[in-house]
């Protein structure tokens, strides 16, 4: 992934849903995710925070900015992101999981941190 700029909109939240839902991995929150439409609004938050920390770490600034008011449609994030850097680079904070961790925690495996793994 190349690109000097990213302008994405809500998509592939359904899948992190989908996986939360089939996933044996029990955590501290797993009884919280039991209400579908919990699982759901979260997982479409969760999934726009794991692309951005995962293009963050590409070398990306970037933007989260909402695009369409809230009573239009809760999926309403764009995702801006411009290259500023040619490395990728660690985004660790001693205090706060990785992103690898969040994915680990959750049992899922979003689509664009497997893209950046290149499977």
């Amino acid at each position: 992934m190349g690109a000097s700029v990213i302008l994405s909109v809500p998509c592939c939240q359904h899948e992190m849903n989908t996986a939360m839902g089939k996933s044996k991995e029990k955590n501290d929150l797993s009884s919280l995710f039991s209400y579908g439409i919990i699982r759901e609004r979260t997982c479409a938050l969760f999934t726009d925070a794991i692309r951005a920390e995962s293009l963050k770490a590409q070398g990306y600034a970037v933007q989260l900015l909402e695009f369409i008011d809230m009573e239009h449609t809760p999926k309403n994030i764009l995702i801006r992101a411009v290259k500023t850097r040619h490395k990728k680079i660690e985004i660790k904070n001693d205090n706060d999981p990785t992103v690898e961790e969040a994915i680990k925690f959750l049992g899922v495996k979003p689509l664009l941190p497997r893209l950046f793994d290149g499977e």
